[in-house]
């Protein structure tokens, strides 16, 4: 019977090399710089959603009604 050992459990025996570990840093950084832009240009994109909701139940009677739900969910959704 043989064995091949996985990567993960030499990781005790044999550590990243520090070039290495700058890199993974470096990628680190930029995926949540990016992540957080998604996230800021998700809720802009709600925060305006949002307004013209408000927008335009305002412009009809005011009062949300189930008539005025379906056509927000028609017009937006």
């Amino acid at each position: 019977m043989s064995y091949t050992a996985h990567h993960k459990n030499l990781a005790a025996y044999a550590g990243d090399s520090p070039t290495r570990n700058v890199a993974v840093k470096r990628v680190s950084i930029l995926w949540r710089a990016f992540d957080a832009f998604l996230n800021a240009m998700e809720k802009s994109r709600q925060k305006q959603t949002e307004r013209e909701i408000a927008n335009f139940v305002s412009s009809r009677t005011g009062r949300l009604t189930d008539e005025l739900e379906r056509e927000i969910e028609r017009r937006f959704f």
